[in-house]
């Protein structure tokens, strides 16, 4: 027997409400939806029979087809988009492609159109055994059993090119076998484009508990976003545990909390992966490659690693300004700014350490830039979907900066030698081509640091990389030593 607060959901909106605590569902009360209201306009061949069903993607009526002589199921899409050049313009082209799916577990669309009025309209199979959300929660057999029949769905949809983006148990329906069949498959898709001037409210497509936070952030979907929703999904398949978990329950704890992680780096990369990991597949999840980027992506990478480059030389020179040694006249110094100060005999002060007020702020202000153009650039890598989970792949640019940190004190060698010798005057020139090296370097390093977070490679997977960097900090270290000790510059 049904409990009075188990919840039930609303054939109209989908909301999920107390069965037996209120006589009507609070958000068709609001919106006035619970005044009968006209069936529309029928599509060719087909008598709609009564609305099932109701949300932000539209109105599902059953109805019956009378050429097959069988109901189906039409989804009548939002009547804005009829307005809508750019939906308009594709919408069979994606009709085609969600008619195509074929899977035990997916609900089939059968056919595809517009009313006179040029609203468009989707014929799917009937399935009448109820959503998943009636039935929540379930036994742990029967959660493994019908999480295993979704992922079988989306692993073929994946490998179809087909990203579902609107996972929830409104969505999962049982036919009379006691299948999972997913429905709606595509739809998020259909109705979501940059360039498809929906209304506010349209815009806002998908459940947000069952939505990634990537995708709530404004990033486009991937089957990440599937595995997410899946995740959550099962979480409620299973309830609230009573008592002592069993070891099949923990199991599945554990999947789902991994599927439902906050990073999409840290989930099932698909749902075949998932699928593996439901199965006991004890193997480790192969690594992905790294997503290539194309010229125009890595142009805003070096652009970005050499502004980041910038702001690490402004700060650097602020930081070396601060510590060189430094006659004052009386009227630089300040309060808080020249410290430890030595007068001398014509007056004026000699100062070995100080706070250079110009200097920093200036490097203050790079850092605000530099950072403004990272954001910006994790941004564009998160819409392109251009960041990838590679931890295993070696960044090739720590060989660059390897190579350049033995030049560096190569160069700063020839150095301490020349100064000795009667080439003595070519000296003068050596701090110049190292000073432009040394950016050079910093900006290598830049290019490797970005491409460890694009791939989400750990930065202690790269050891040479900071060996290469603190390598080449020799030169300008000693010679800041030695000018600080009243040595040769």
């Amino acid at each position: 027997m049904s409990s009075a607060n188990e919840p039930t959901t609303c054939p109209r909106c989908g909301l999920a409400v107390p069965a037996q605590a209120l006589s009507a569902c609070p958000r068709c009360l609001l919106a006035g939806l619970d005044e009968p209201e006209p069936l529309p306009e029928n599509p060719q061949g087909l008598q709609l029979l009564e609305e099932i069903g109701r949300g932000g993607m539209g109105r599902v009526f059953r109805a019956r087809h009378s050429k097959l002589d069988r109901d189906v199921a039409v989804k009548l899409l939002p009547a804005e988009l009829a307005l809508d050049a750019a939906f308009q313009a594709r919408f069979e082209r994606e009709a085609r492609v969600l008619a195509r799916l074929s899977h035990p577990h997916v609900v089939t669309v059968h056919d595809f159109g517009t009313l006179s009025d040029g609203a468009g309209y989707l014929v799917m199979e009937y399935v009448a055994g109820g959503t998943l959300r009636s039935r929540l929660p379930l036994s742990v057999e029967d959660s493994e059993r019908v999480v295993k029949q979704l992922c079988s769905a989306l692993s073929y949809a994946h490998a179809s090119g087909v990203v579902h983006r609107d996972i929830k148990p409104e969505n999962v329906l049982f036919d009379a076998l006691g299948r999972a069949r997913l429905a709606d498959f595509g739809i998020a898709r259909l109705l979501h484009d940059e360039h498809t001037t929906l209304t506010a409210a349209l815009m806002v497509l998908g459940t947000p508990r069952y939505m990634p936070p990537e995708a709530r952030a404004g990033a486009p979907a991937d089957a990440r976003s599937d595995v997410f929703a899946i995740g959550v999904l099962l979480q409620e398949m299973l309830g609230v545990s009573g008592g002592a978990p069993s070891r099949q329950r923990s199991r599945l704890e554990a999947i789902a909390r991994h599927a439902s992680a906050a990073d999409p780096n840290e989930r099932y990369p698909d749902a075949a992966a998932l699928l593996r990991a439901l199965d006991g597949d004890p193997q480790p999840l192969p690594s992905a490659s790294p997503t290539p980027l194309l010229a125009e992506q890595q142009s805003w990478l070096r652009a970005a690693a050499l502004i980041l480059a910038g702001a690490t030389g402004v700060s650097l020179y602020a930081l070396l300004l601060s510590v060189t040694p430094r006659t004052l006249a009386v009227e630089e110094t300040l309060p808080l700014v020249v410290f430890d100060a030595q007068r001398l005999a014509d007056g004026r002060l000699a100062s070995r350490a100080r706070f250079e007020t110009w200097p920093t702020l200036w490097a203050a202000a790079a850092w605000a830039v530099a950072l403004v153009v990272y954001g910006a650039l994790r941004g564009q890598w998160r819409r392109a979907q251009l960041e990838s989970v590679a931890p295993e792949q070696p960044v090739p640019q720590v060989g660059a900066v390897l190579r350049m940190a033995v030049v560096l004190n190569v160069l700063f060698l020839v150095h301490l030698v020349l100064e000795r010798t009667a080439l003595r005057s070519l000296v003068i020139y050596i701090p110049i081509l190292g000073g432009v090296l040394e950016l050079a370097m910093v900006y290598l390093v830049w290019v490797a640091v970005l491409e460890c977070l694009r791939t989400s490679r750990p930065f202690r997977r790269e050891p040479w990389l900071w060996v290469g960097a603190l390598i080449s900090l020799i030169p300008p270290v000693v010679s800041s030593f030695r000018l600080w000790r009243g040595g040769q510059p």
